[in-house]
């Protein structure tokens, strides 16, 4: 039993070590194994570059359809007081005693 754990024993010291390595001439290829380790990470380290710019991009269209939002909410409120300005002066100048209302207006409520 003793011979077969040393055998055991050996055996993975001699892969941990790389003596199997050596044996097998992998030795020789050290170089090709660094060039795709090294196309390993790179194609690691762009994905991660091309998923972040995504993000950043996602991130931006929201902001820019906030501001679009905004942009068309604001367009509506100035030609809103551009209409009602221009009608002011148009009531002011036929002498009319209309004029914009101060207080919200109020619910009827009705009774059947």
């Amino acid at each position: 039993m003793s011979g077969k754990i040393k055998r055991i024993v050996d055996n993975v010291v001699s892969y941990l070590s790389g003596d199997k390595l050596i044996e097998w001439g992998l030795d020789r290829q050290l170089g090709f194994f660094f060039y795709l380790f090294a196309l390993v990470c790179l194609t690691i380290a762009w994905s991660l570059m091309v998923e972040q710019n995504l993000v950043a991009v996602q991130k931006n269209e929201k902001e820019l359809q906030e501001l679009r939002i905004s942009y068309q909410q604001h367009t509506l409120d100035m030609v809103g007081m551009n209409n009602r300005t221009r009608i002011d002066g148009m009531l002011k100048a036929q002498g009319s005693k209309f004029h914009a209302p101060t207080e919200p207006p109020k619910r009827i409520i009705l009774d059947n």
